[in-house]
């Protein structure tokens, strides 16, 4: 009773704590800017965003610079979106491409924007997760479902065996009374007593144990659950993945592809030469390293030529490191890594050559430009743009190919189609591409003030990088041990068809790789049929993951259900068993989980299966047992 009040004044406490702090926005309002509460931001009003602030509404934006919005909750994307306030075409466009939109309870994670609301409250689109939530209700355990039933059948033989007592004892000329405390007696004994016992102590032991696997289930009847699994619906980012945007490979254009090594935002990794020039033929590894992890060097051959290249990936950037831990965007973290693992001293080369004027990055022209003072090969001074931005913005601004230990080779209509090729291929690995470039100016003519943007132009390209979420070591062995065990594995994510499908590929799920919108296209009847060959979803709504699920278990699969972000929840309570992240996860997709994984990782989920699937067949032959005392054959 003293647990119970304390933890009730606790509560009560929290309550009123929550009701006193108030979430604050910009608004502007007859034309004039002021902070109100978001609880009385209402359609029509104009929003006023920032860096660090959080959209209080859905709304349609109207006004973007250089902004990008966190909505991995939402959409299950890896990186933050690019937004702009373009007129976007077509109709049912998949909620991670709407670019000129923004909604409630996401983050802004740079730049600025104003936006019109459209939508408050249940209207939105957390709000229509939250209806979903709501409708969607959680299934009964499959030892659960069958105690339910074989509790039937003994009633069932009980009642049954209490009439023919009766009809039996009354024929004998027995006394009523007697023949009906006999027949009670006799129904009584026919229920297994210490069933219920054994079953809780059975599912304590397995949360406990389970606990200490890193994999903590919220609900007792949950453990004997995961040992009925057949189906799991994983998703992608964080699971599979170590959600650590990783530069695995890099390529100067005409020259030579080098290999990365090492994942995750650790510096520890090296660059290795690799041949095969033209696109599609294979790597021959190489056992010359270019990794020295000192500071950088002033002279010396192809140590200094390669930090040409490496440089401006740890100069235009804002991104940096803290020991392992990156703090800025993902993107520019993988850069950052990599300039170190190639030998280059990110804070050094940034204390050497501070930047002198700069182009922020902006979604309209998708490129970032830093300005530095140094010198060039020949040591004479320069003021050297160092760009980094999508392929086709920066292959369309070039002007040469950076040549090691040569002058620049003009790019033309013909060799120009080296570096598309080199795009091509990376993408179709399922890796996002970057390059990076430069331009020297005269420093006696260079305006810091000027109209830089028009600056970056007839650029010198210098690599192309490929960037991976990486998938977790470990998760390609448990996915075999899934397929092994005859439980189907898929991979449902947010993410880009084709990036999926790669990494999907590489963790050994097989299958279709469908978009959403083809998913949703396909009618219930013609679906049922085809989920065996399909292995990877990308783009999904919540109402995509629920169908899914739906599906499977019409099918008789049992099914979990791993993700964490909020569109993740109403397919997390939908599933047979919902397991949601606990580092990464939202509290309303913990909240909609029976099982929470501490190290978010997915090998986690299939030792929590063997475990489980012990204590089912421990319960199974229990049961078993009891009928067995009791029947002369088993009815479970």
């Amino acid at each position: 009773m003293l647990g119970l009040r304390g933890e009730s004044k606790a509560a009560a406490s929290l309550e009123e704590l929550a009701g006193t702090m108030k979430s604050i926005t910009h608004v502007r309002r007859d034309g004039v800017a002021q902070e109100v509460d978001i609880a009385q931001v209402v359609p029509g009003d104009v929003v006023l965003m920032e860096a660090g602030d959080v959209v209080p509404a859905d709304g349609r934006l109207f006004v973007t610079a250089t902004m990008e919005i966190e909505e991995a909750a939402l959409t299950g994307e890896s990186v933050a979106s690019f937004k702009n306030s373009e007129i976007i075409e077509g109709a049912e466009v998949p909620l991670g491409d709407r670019h000129n939109m923004a909604y409630m309870n996401t983050s802004v994670t740079r730049g600025r924007g104003e936006m019109v609301v459209t939508t408050t409250g249940m209207g939105t689109e957390m709000g229509h997760i939250a209806d979903l939530l709501n409708k969607t209700k959680a299934d009964k355990t499959p030892l659960q479902k069958q105690l339910d039933r074989l509790t039937m059948i003994i009633a069932a033989l009980a009642g049954l065996a209490f009439i023919l007592m009766v009809i039996m004892g009354i024929n004998n000329g027995q006394p009523l009374d007697d023949i009906f405390i006999a027949g009670v007696a006799l129904a009584i004994a026919a229920i297994p007593t210490g069933l219920p016992a054994v079953v809780i102590t059975m599912y304590s032991m397995g949360t406990r144990e389970l606990a200490a696997q890193n994999a903590i289930v919220k609900r007792l009847p949950s453990v004997e659950t995961l040992g009925s699994v057949s189906a799991i619906c994983t998703d992608k980012t964080g699971t599979l993945t170590l959600n650590k945007m990783t530069a695995v490979e890099f390529t100067v254009p005409g020259q030579n592809r080098y290999h990365v090594t090492g994942e995750g935002y650790g510096t520890r990794g090296e660059l290795k030469l690799t041949q095969g020039i033209p696109a599609g033929q294979p790597w021959q590894k190489s056992t010359t390293p270019y990794s020295t992890g000192g500071k950088i060097q002033s002279a010396g051959g192809t140590r200094i030529d390669l930090d040409q290249v490496l440089l401006p990936m740890a100069l235009c950037a804002d991104a940096r490191l803290d020991g392992e831990t990156l703090i800025g965007d993902p993107t520019e973290g993988a850069l950052v890594v990599l300039a170190e693992k190639g030998g280059i001293h990110v804070d050094s080369a940034r204390e050497l050559f501070p930047r002198v004027a700069e182009v922020p990055f902006d979604a309209e022209y998708k490129f970032m430009a830093t300005f530095h003072n140094m010198t060039d090969e020949q040591g004479k001074p320069v003021v050297r743009c160092c760009v980094k931005g999508a392929p086709d913005v920066l292959i369309a601004r070039a002007g040469y190919y950076w040549l090691p230990g040569r002058d620049p080779a003009a790019v033309t209509d013909e060799n120009r189609k080296l570096a598309l090729a080199e795009n091509d291929r990376m993408a179709a690995a399922g890796e996002r591409v970057m390059v990076v470039a430069r331009r020297d100016f005269d420093p006696t003519t260079f305006d810091p003030k000027g109209n830089l943007l028009d600056l970056v132009q007839d650029l010198t390209l210098l690599a192309m990088v490929g960037i991976v979420d990486p998938p977790r070591a470990e998760a390609k062995d448990a996915i075999a041990r899934c397929h092994s065990a005859g439980i189907q594995v898929r991979m449902i994510t947010g993410d880009h068809a084709v990036t999926a499908a790669a990494i999907g590929h590489e963790l050994g799920i097989e299958g279709q790789a469908l978009t959403g919108a083809q998913f949703a296209a396909i009618p219930d009847e013609q679906l049922k049929p085809q989920l065996d060959q399909i292995g990877v979803v990308a783009r999904v709504t919540p109402e995509d993951k629920i169908r899914l699920v739906t599906m499977l278990q019409q099918k008789d699969n049992i099914v979990a259900m791993t993700g964490d972000g909020v569109n993740d929840a109403p397919a997390l309570k939908k599933a047979d068993i919902g397991v949601a992240m606990g580092i990464t996860g939202t509290e309303v997709s913990k909240g909609a989980a029976v099982m929470i994984l501490t190290d978010d990782n997915f090998a986690t989920i299939v030792k929590a299966v063997e475990y489980g699937r012990n204590i089912y067949n421990n319960l199974f032959n229990f049961v078993r047992f009891q009928m067995g005392q009791r029947h002369s054959s088993s009815c479970f």
